[in-house]
């Protein structure tokens, strides 16, 4: 229980260190008034017209234009293509973003990874070179034409299996042995015969 003393003694001691704080409470810096900019800067211009004596203020933005943000060149990094192929979701960041292929198959590690996707058709379909892009690396090759879902790969870009199969014949070999390498040949029938003439 608080006796009536101690509690004035308890009164005291707070009076006596909020009028400590007092000169620090003063000294307080205020709080700045401008925004961090997420955008770009905006510049205002101010013109005034005179209306019977009143003058009236309109301020009009001017932003500037996007294209001086543009980035030139799109960054090419090994680890980065990496962490993309191992993505099991990259199919439809693919489909948002059909640079990302073109990206990825720029290192040979990456490319393979990617050729051996399970969803490949669909990134075929945001991609449509993909077949080229792929067969310039021997690993990525032999990973594409292993993969039970090249048939879509292969039949919208066959000239990358074409260049991969002179370049290799076994490549040929490996794709006649294929699930769907029927079906390849009936969507694409000068496939099947490239392919012999190269066996």
């Amino acid at each position: 229980m608080v006796t009536n003393r101690q509690f004035l003694a308890l009164t005291f001691c707070v009076a006596i260190q909020c009028v400590n704080i007092l000169p620090a409470i003063a000294n307080w810096p205020e709080p700045k008034s401008e925004e961090p900019a997420l955008r770009p800067a905006v510049t205002t211009t101010t013109t005034s017209t005179t209306v019977t004596d009143t003058t009236v203020i309109h301020t009009e933005p001017k932003v500037v234009p996007q294209s001086q943000f543009k980035l030139e060149k799109i960054r090419r990094d090994k680890w980065i293509a990496w962490r993309m192929a191992k993505d099991p979701w990259i199919d439809r960041a693919c489909i948002a973003d059909p640079g990302l292929p073109e990206a990825i198959c720029a290192h040979p590690g990456p490319a393979a990874l990617l050729a051996k996707h399970p969803h490949i058709d669909q990134i075929a379909e945001a991609d449509p070179y993909l077949c080229r892009r792929l067969t310039q690396w021997k690993k990525a090759t032999m990973n594409l034409v292993k993969n039970p879902r090249a048939l879509y790969v292969v039949t919208r870009d066959p000239e990358g299996i074409y260049r991969a199969v002179q370049r290799n014949p076994k490549i040929g070999r490996i794709l006649s042995k294929n699930i769907l390498f029927n079906q390849m040949v009936v969507e694409n029938p000068d496939l099947g015969r490239f392919i012999t003439g190269h066996m």
